[in-house]
């Protein structure tokens, strides 16, 4: 079809283009009619839209004139205008009543049209201000790139919550249908009111860039984090306790009957590391900042997850007549086993071994461990607990347990238990399987760290008179997060301290103030703790923003070369493109075909970086991927193009030396991959590909994401995929070299849409 420029002026709205292409698209084939009528009724029609539009929609367009070609449109563009016109209308008004007056559709106030929406799973909420179908509105919701959502209705606003966090640097699109309240029955004799046909809402919006990956990992040592800010997840009482899924969403045990909205919840009971004997509590899954997403286990508390984000299980106690089950369901709620039963109420969350087994004490204070089906295992050696700490490395191999008898190791492959040092507890291990704990002295604490669970070594101590709890590894195991209480107003404030693996520089991390279980999030971005709130005397449960510097200098001036280049060409600024790329970066555009500013009838809209990789020639040389998005002047994006740019240091600064450039792409509604990142694991790498939809986790194998030699032989590799964040992880031993990754067509998402077309972009591997 011809787009009509005139009409594209007048309906620059993204919502307003929305019925245009639907209605064009829809339109019947008509008969030929008379080319005066059609010039008489399109003026008609011209002039209804400049009187109906908004003052800035308007077109000044009588005093132009019309060319031949206006004159010669055919029947069916006339239709299509007049249907425009209407369909615009309604659509401004956001459909109709039964009485046949406007429902006005309130989105001025939500996030349409935002170009930095998170990307946690906060609620998307679309007010009413006229009486609509709600069964029929929430049933009607889309999006676009396919996303898993929740529904409800708080009074007369749609609140639409997704289920997993967003994808980073994506458009998406929420589509819903305006019905109207079904129209009151009437008498046979009373003619019904005729009605206009409601128009669909529609919200666009884009989230936020993430932080680029570096290429090398900064590191958690004490001197590299900083605290940024701190924010409540909810009010005091209404969030008994909370966990770290492996996959960064919470686990959190509320009081029951509490709705699925964080802003509307009451206080209902004192907050505890358990909750009250008697008590109803529910299990809920949470998004980063609190929002209540799913109530996962109704009538249960105390979660625990596994570490590891492709295992989506979590186990919970439920208690029921006097005894408790111990429970696993999945993130959905749906229950997969109970394997083991209880007396009375239990006091602790069970413990993952690896990601088959769970430890837990009974009511007899013993310590348990059972697989996935319930069968018990035995223990080599029977340890009874009390209110010590039990924590199992990452493995599962080992359990480190404060016994009544005292502190010991327990090797499940039954090995003698390794005895720690008398008063050891407050155990945690560390991703690479070494165990910290406390020792509490008359005048302060110490701190060991024993290597794979086996040699204690103590490492720092406290100051006199103060004391140091709640210790807690770093995602990379290079330093310790602690509580520390001061004896008195002479030993100083509580806080919150960082320790390096080795005990050395421990610095305070946060404000004065005095801080419980202090746990790091499984990215290293946020640290979940409880604190006490002054006003009701309870507890609150609070996420600390963390700031981790000592990236890779030499890429991040690589980084900032791509953005001055990347914003030139946005801003249509030739010259300014031209002066950031070297003679052979001058060459490689004009022979690529890769334009340096966009074609006329478009404009780059944004762009971000794919992936950030270093070369192995030499560690002054990047390839930066970027994707820019293509759109019409003042409207919806349609399409992208994918380059690699070589940056290459010369001198004292970077420049452009080399491009390779895809096709353009048109945007489609499949998924699409987002960014890709190459992580050094030795002694192999993890190729992590992400995408920007809710997919269908069949799909994603080794068969449709895979890694290819320069002359297309397949590497063999093992595939993982996280579904909370569309991630998919392919394990692989590469050589130094360049290879090929590929996605193709055989990932599909949630509603079976598959990627347009086969996704492909090079790997570097420089050591």
């Amino acid at each position: 079809m011809t787009d009509d420029p005139e009409l594209q002026e007048i309906f620059t709205d993204p919502g307003h283009q929305e019925v245009v292409d639907l209605l064009q698209s829809g339109r019947p084939a008509t008969p030929p009619l008379d080319p005066h009528f059609r010039s008489y009724l399109r003026a008609k029609l011209m002039t209804e839209a400049h009187r109906t539009l908004p003052r800035q929609a308007r077109r000044s367009w009588l005093g132009l004139g019309f060319k031949p070609r206006t004159l010669a449109l055919s029947m069916a563009a006339v239709a299509a205008g007049f249907l425009v016109v209407l369909g615009v209308q309604i659509y401004l008004h956001g459909g109709s009543t039964e009485m046949g007056q406007p429902v006005a559709v309130d989105i001025t106030k939500t996030i349409n049209n935002k170009s930095d929406v998170s990307t946690a799973a906060e609620p998307i909420r679309i007010p009413f201000s006229g009486p609509v179908d709600k069964n029929a509105v929430a049933e009607s919701v889309v999006i676009e790139p396919a996303t898993s959502v929740t529904k409800q209705w708080i009074g007369s606003t749609l609140v639409i919550t997704p289920t997993h966090a967003l994808a980073p640097n994506t458009t998406y699109t929420v589509r819903l249908q305006a019905s109207a309240t079904p129209a009151a029955s009437t008498p046979p004799s009373v003619k019904p009111t005729p009605t206009a046909a409601p128009s669909p809402v529609v919200v666009h919006f884009s989230t936020v860039r993430p932080p680029i990956p570096p290429v090398t990992a900064p590191s958690f040592a004490s001197s590299n984090v900083a605290w940024v800010s701190d924010s409540r997840l909810d009010k005091s009482g209404t969030i008994l306790n909370a966990v770290w899924t492996g996959g960064g969403q919470l686990l959190a045990t509320r009081p029951a009957g509490q709705p699925g909205s964080a802003a509307s919840a009451t206080p209902s009971a004192t907050p505890s590391s358990s909750p009250a004997s008697g008590s109803a509590t529910d299990v809920w899954l949470l998004s980063q900042s609190g929002t209540p997403l799913l109530d996962l286990a109704p009538g249960a508390s105390l979660p625990s997850a596994p570490s590891t984000p492709a295992v989506r299980m979590f186990a919970a106690w439920s208690v029921h007549g006097g005894q408790a089950n111990l429970e696993v369901r999945d993130l959905q709620g749906n229950l997969i086993a109970t394997v083991a039963t209880i007396k009375g109420t239990p006091e602790r969350a069970a413990i993952w071994l690896g990601s088959d087994r769970l430890a837990y004490v009974d009511g007899n204070g013993t310590l348990n461990v059972v697989d996935l089906h319930g069968n018990p295992i035995v223990l080599p050696h029977q340890v009874k607990v009390s209110r010590g700490s039990v924590e199992a490395s990452p493995s599962g191999g080992l359990i480190a347990v404060d016994g009544v008898e005292g502190p010991v190791v327990l090797d499940l492959a039954g090995a003698p238990a390794k005895p720690l040092p008398s008063g050891a507890t407050g155990f945690d291990w560390s991703a690479k399987g070494d165990l910290a704990f406390l020792v509490q002295q008359p005048s302060g604490s110490d701190l060991y760290v024993a290597a794979d669970g086996k040699q204690s070594t103590r490492v720092a101590s406290s100051p006199a008179g103060q004391t140091w709890t709640d210790l807690n590894w770093a995602p990379d195991a290079s330093s310790l997060l602690l509580a520390t209480k001061p004896a008195d107003s002479s030993s100083g404030a509580p806080s919150l301290l960082v320790v390096n693996r080795d005990g050395s520089n421990v610095v305070p991390f946060g404000a004065h103030t005095e801080y419980t279980a202090p746990e790091w999030s499984p990215d290293g971005n946020l640290v979940l703790f409880t604190r006490r709130d002054d006003a009701t005397g309870g507890v609150t449960f609070q996420v600390a923003t963390v700031s981790i510097s000592g990236t890779n200098s030499a890429e991040q001036q690589a980084i900032a070369e791509v953005d001055r280049f990347m914003k030139a060409r946005l801003a249509g600024d030739r010259s300014g493109a031209l002066a950031e790329l070297d003679s052979n970066g001058q060459a490689a555009f004009q022979s690529s075909g890769a334009p340096l500013t966009s074609a006329a009838g478009s404009t780059f809209d944004r762009y971000y970086p794919v992936t950030v990789q270093l070369t192995r020639t030499t560690p002054s040389t990047f390839l930066i991927g970027v994707r820019t998005f293509i759109a019409k002047p003042g409207g919806a994006e349609t399409s992208f193009v994918e380059e690699q740019l070589m940056v290459v240091q010369q001198d004292q600064r970077y420049l452009i030396h080399d491009v390779q450039a895809s096709p353009s792409q048109p945007l489609s509604h499949g998924p699409t991959v987002v960014s890709v990142e190459v992580l050094q694991t030795p002694p192999g790498q993890q190729i992590q590909v992400r995408f920007d939809a809710d997919l269908k986790a069949e799909t994603v194998t080794n068969g449709t994401v895979q890694v290819k030699t320069q002359d297309g032989t397949l590497i063999q590799s093992q595939v993982t995929f996280d579904p909370e964040t569309h991630l998919a992880t392919l394990a692989v031993k590469l050589r130094p070299g360049t290879y090929q990754l590929v996605v193709t067509t055989g990932v599909s998402d949630i509603n079976n849409v598959p990627l347009a077309q086969e996704y492909d972009a090079p790997l570097v591997i420089s050591r």
